[in-house]
């Protein structure tokens, strides 16, 4: 019965988030509307004078865009238990960021955006459940995130983002989700995958959620438990894996030969910013169509155009295909104009999809050839499939040039699944696929006279997750580094067994 009321009910949203994306601009104009409506009284809609904001082109006049320092006096304020500050009354739950690419970050929390996240999680099974019908609710749906065990703070409750959504779990679906409250509350990550794999490995388990690189240590632990050579045999009704927080490309082969036979796999965009973003609706295409009902109105920055004075800012109903830009976004929680430090790039427009392109910071610079982290993860992908390997993990150095090389370049840091075989191939192979896409690199390449061949230096098994360890960073919403400043390289060197290789 359950089953065939949830069918229904995604049939039936699966429609409408197409036809919204079909044309966004009357929902995010709505979402825009109530945005204005409650801030306009709070200290932040005052001192931006709100009132007198109309139109999108008024709030970009009266909204400047802001990265976290920006906007983190009126956060302080809201979190030491002023009401009113930047949303209506007082915010009572604040995500600490895991942020790869800057300190811990405190982001405010509404109650407005933890229902529109259910709603989110809703709309990431949806297109499965529409296409395929798994009946997941005859089973088990298994969420890996951080952990629920918030530190209080005075009237206020902080931690892990996707700990504070698990924590509001409807408690009609408590009963088919797993591993439990108690061990999804553990602090410590291993001890929480320990007790996670002993318990639903003896369940029937229909979907799994989480990071892809944490779910595909997950799955191996289940195999290693089990005995079983794929999850379709610990799980044979498994039908869906929902991920995010990272490209899902580096990972796919992996996780396909965990899996053992088709699994649906889909991917979703979101932040602690705003919740639940996009969500990919088919299994061929990579494109996920954003939420544009859920209480974010989004903005989205040229990526060549910031640092600019006064950068051209888009709404969803102005963007092109084809063109990298800088996620803005404007939440039910009380944040406005923040540059979240990610880059999606639009597919297509009817209906509007996008993909994620890559974090803003995870950029390779150092000789003008603007490498994203978004082709860093495709090109990695593409020499698995060249060269029939595997990648656990992976992250890249710049080496400058010195008195022993007079040309520069990038040092890949590669864990493999198994003994990769020709090494130079795989690093060819990242080569031919960057310059495939990219004229900056493709220029500095030629001849080798701006930028040498990139080198692949073998990680040793488990190096980046006893780095990771060591950093405290395990589980959860924690992402290995795609780019390595020279500090953060010292540090994981001093951590892992990597190869000799030299430039």
């Amino acid at each position: 019965m359950i089953n065939a009321i949830v069918h229904k009910l995604a049939v039936r949203r699966l429609a409408q988030m197409r036809s919204l994306a079909d044309d966004p601009r009357d929902a995010q104009e709505r979402v825009f509307n109530y945005l204005l409506s409650r801030a306009y009284s709070t200290s932040f809609g005052r001192d931006h004078a709100l009132h007198n904001v109309r139109n999108h082109r008024d709030w970009v006049r009266a909204v400047p865009l802001r990265d976290y320092d920006g906007i983190a006096s009126y956060f302080d304020r809201a979190r030491s238990g002023e009401p009113d500050v930047c949303w209506p009354g007082y915010i009572r739950y604040w995500a600490i960021s895991s942020g790869t690419t800057s300190g811990e970050k405190y982001l405010p929390v509404s109650m407005e955006t933890i229902r529109g996240n259910r709603q989110g999680g809703f709309d990431a099974i949806a297109p499965c459940v529409a296409a395929r019908d798994p009946k997941l609710f005859s089973g088990r749906l298994l969420f890996l995130g951080g952990s629920t065990k918030l530190r209080k703070h005075g009237e206020n409750w902080i931690g892990d983002n996707t700990g504070i959504m698990t924590l509001h779990i409807p408690q009609l679906l408590r009963r088919w989700h797993t591993p439990g409250q108690s061990v999804v509350g553990l602090p410590s990550w291993e001890e929480k995958i320990a007790r996670a794999v002993e318990i639903s490995s003896k369940q029937d388990v229909r979907m799994i959620s989480g990071v892809p690189s944490w779910m595909v240590i997950f799955s191996e632990k289940v195999l290693a438990h089990t005995g079983k050579s794929s999850l379709k045999e610990v799980w044979p009704n498994l039908g869906l894996f929902v991920h995010g927080g990272m490209s899902f490309g580096p990972y796919r082969e992996r996780f396909r030969q965990l899996a053992g036979s088709f699994v649906w796999t889909t991917d979703t965009y979101s932040a602690s910013e705003g919740g639940m973003l996009a969500v990919q609706d088919e299994q061929n295409d990579p494109g996920m169509l954003p939420l544009v009902d859920q209480g974010v109105f989004f903005e989205f920055v040229p990526v060549e155009e910031l640092g600019k004075d006064s950068p051209t800012r888009l709404t969803l109903g102005e963007v092109e295909t084809g063109v990298d830009y800088a996620v803005v976004l404007n939440s039910d929680s009380g944040i406005f104009g923040y540059l979240v430090g990610d880059s999606v790039r639009f597919t297509s427009m009817q209906p509007c999809k996008l993909v994620f392109a890559g974090r803003l910071k995870h950029t390779l610079n150092a000789f003008g050839e603007h490498v994203s982290g978004g082709e860093l993860d495709r090109a990695i992908a593409a020499a698995c499939e060249e060269t029939g390997n595997a990648v656990e993990e992976y992250a890249v150095a710049t080496r400058y040039p010195d008195s022993e090389r007079s040309v520069g370049g990038h040092v890949y840091y590669v864990e493999f699944r198994r003994e990769p075989g020709d090494v130079d191939e795989f690093a060819r192979q990242i080569d031919a696929a960057i310059m495939a896409g990219n004229e900056d690199y493709t220029a500095h390449r030629e001849k080798g006279y701006g930028m040498a061949a990139p080198v692949v230096r073998v990680v040793a098994p488990g190096g980046f997750y006893e780095w990771m360890k060591t950093r405290g960073r395990l589980g959860g919403q924690n992402k290995v580094p795609r780019v390595l400043s020279r500090d953060l390289e010292t540090d994981f060197l001093q951590i892992a067994r990597v190869a000799e290789t030299a430039l």
